[in-house]
């Protein structure tokens, strides 16, 4: 009979989805915390209160299971899987989407024009496409960044997506899917993007800490698309609350 996986979840439960601590990790935990508690009774004024805190977060830990500041700062499974894929040390992939009051071919219109992302992508600069190669200057933490990449799909008025070149400053993949909405409702558009965080898990959480992660620029971007699509125009306030947000030293 095969044994199953040691953190597998019994048969006809699910396993908790806060769980990201292994067996080894969750008693190591419980043993630094019990060493702790027990310093925490032998010590006095606030080094003993900072003993008692350590052990009780750590033997807490321990028992849960859960650990909060890995699942913030860790990776999903495919991300891992994606990283080695494509050659990165670590991968961050964000799926988004919003629906458009606006046919395929309307949107398409709008998306295909790389020339007129900087209208609705904040983070965006410029860009431009020759047809099969994709070109686009970001604006990165330490200033803009070029990057360069191929265009791997370009299916009209269905889907575009790109892969940056090998070596790249600013690793990233992405791609634009574009479905019908149900019921006649307009149009899907379905982005995802995948990048190489600078500095791992540490860039990733600092990303996050200062809402410049991707996954929250593009919610945000696709919004500004949307509101250009159906009003022809991106509300301001909108794009200066997110240029000031992105250049917090021109506010």
């Amino acid at each position: 009979m095969a044994r199953a996986a040691p953190d597998a979840a019994p048969k006809g439960t699910h396993k908790d989805p806060y769980r990201n601590l292994g067996g080894a990790e969750r008693a190591i935990s419980v043993a630094l915390g019990t060493v702790f508690g027990i310093a925490a009774t032998q010590s006095k004024g606030p080094l003993g209160i900072l003993f008692g805190v350590a052990g009780g977060a750590l033997v807490a830990r321990g028992v849960s299971g859960a650990d909060p500041v890995k699942r913030l700062l860790g990776t999903e499974p495919d991300e891992r899987a994606y990283a080695k894929q494509q050659g990165w040390s670590s991968a961050t992939k964000a799926p988004r989407s919003v629906t458009v009051n606006a046919s395929r071919e309307e949107v398409w219109e709008v998306l295909r024009e790389v020339e007129r992302w900087p209208s609705f992508m904040v983070n965006i600069a410029s860009a431009s496409s020759d047809g099969t190669r994709l070109n686009f200057v970001s604006e990165g933490p330490t200033g803009p960044v070029s990057t360069a990449a191929t265009i791997v799909a370009d299916v009209p008025n269905q889907k575009f997506a790109w892969e940056s070149d090998k070596g790249a400053t600013n690793p990233n993949n992405g791609e634009f899917e574009l479905r019908d909405a149900p019921g006649g409702r307009g149009t899907e558009i379905h982005a995802k993007i995948a990048y190489e965080p600078v500095g791992g898990s540490l860039g990733r959480y600092a990303a996050k800490f200062t809402q410049r992660e991707p996954g929250i620029q593009l919610r945000r971007d696709l919004k500004r698309l949307k509101s250009l699509i159906e009003a022809g125009e991106v509300p301001t306030n909108a794009r200066n609350r997110a240029e000031t947000l992105n250049n917090p030293a021109k506010a």
